[in-house]
């Protein structure tokens, strides 16, 4: 059986009101790039290693000013009360539960759900812990568990499959992060605040690649395991194209096959990304506002220092502006 995940039923619930030009469904707040997961290498078959995330869209973003609890404050109550902003979520950057950023994401967490929002995180697994498990499981917070930089994760990881500790301590740890991943899982089991029934708080996020094209049997097998231990599973392909395009075709076509209810994105409605390209709006950890939360460079000024008037038509503009299913990769809609 697969699960929806929470906030994707939400979404559809809103209905037209995704397409009002003065509604926000979505806040994302990235926080400052840091990640433990860039120190980790993974060895090949042939011996040759290299890093467990290699490729992630994110690495190159420098770190900078941050915005205080204040602002960020300032930025959840303006869309809240503005735009009626239903989601917040934590996202774009490195590793949310990273320990020089972990108290904030958590801050952010509780502050939203005073204002009656509902927040959505992306993590790896390295930094979490049982508290903050327990936390997210408390919240409510609909968790996407990345597998990008966890290749090791297979079918069997949910039948207690015992994972390698490397003698290097530069390698990845495939046995610690499969404990913290499991810890997530079971703390929302164990937890009395449940989502409705057919719908899940946490996901897996794969990201499809050729290998995938010789040997699609395992990502089935991995896909129908979460599905059995009611997780929502969904597929993606890089942000960055393949060189041929026939193989990006493929691996569309996979990624589609492959995730939950054949949907493009977590938060897709209507084979639109409500997170980048349909109705949300990104406040940078240092306030740049951008409209993906993926999206780096200059942005459309910083929000702590703009008027409500230059804020509103930023962000008309993002939601105004819906050509694409997402905004960074510039796919067309289909659906």
């Amino acid at each position: 059986m697969e699960y929806k995940l929470e906030i994707t039923k939400k979404l559809e619930d809103l209905g037209d009101q995704l397409d009002s030009d003065d509604f926000v469904a979505i806040l994302n707040l990235p926080d400052a790039n840091l990640c433990s997961k860039r120190g980790e290498m993974v060895e090949l078959p042939d011996g040759a290693r290299r890093q467990a995330c290699k490729d992630c869209i994110t690495q190159k973003v420098k770190l900078g000013e941050r915005l205080s609890k204040g602002e960020v404050m300032e930025a959840i109550d303006y869309f809240a009360f503005e735009w009626g902003t239903r989601f917040i979520t934590v996202n774009g950057r490195g590793e949310v539960f990273h320990p020089g950023i972990r108290e904030m994401t958590l801050w952010k967490i509780r502050y939203a759900a005073l204002k009656g929002i509902q927040s959505y995180i992306f993590t790896p697994g390295n930094d979490l812990d049982q508290n903050v498990s327990r936390t997210l499981a408390n919240y409510g917070v609909n968790v996407m568990m990345s597998l990008r930089g966890n290749p090791f994760i297979d079918a069997d990881f949910f039948d207690g499959k015992t994972y390698s500790v490397p003698d290097d301590p530069s390698l990845q740890n495939p046995a610690m992060i499969a404990g913290k991943l499991r810890g997530l899982i079971m703390a929302y089991k164990e937890s009395p605040k449940q989502s409705e029934e057919g719908t899940t708080r946490i996901g897996m996020n794969y990201s499809v690649s050729e290998d995938d094209l010789k040997n699609p049997e395992k990502l089935r097998e991995l896909k129908e395991s979460a599905n059995t231990n009611g997780i929502f599973f969904v597929c993606n392909t890089d942000f960055k194209p393949h060189t041929d395009k026939e193989v990006q075709a493929q691996l569309g076509a996979l990624s589609r096959e492959y995730t939950d209810f054949h949907q493009s994105h977590s938060t897709g409605v209507n084979g639109q990304c409500q997170m980048g390209a349909g109705s949300s709006a990104t406040v940078d950890f240092d306030g740049r506002m951008f409209r993906c939360p993926y999206f780096m460079g200059k942005g459309d000024g910083k929000f702590q220092y703009m008027t409500d008037e230059q804020r509103k038509k930023v962000v008309t503009k993002y939601i105004t502006d819906r050509e694409f299913a997402c905004a960074l990769r510039r796919t067309l809609i289909t659906v």
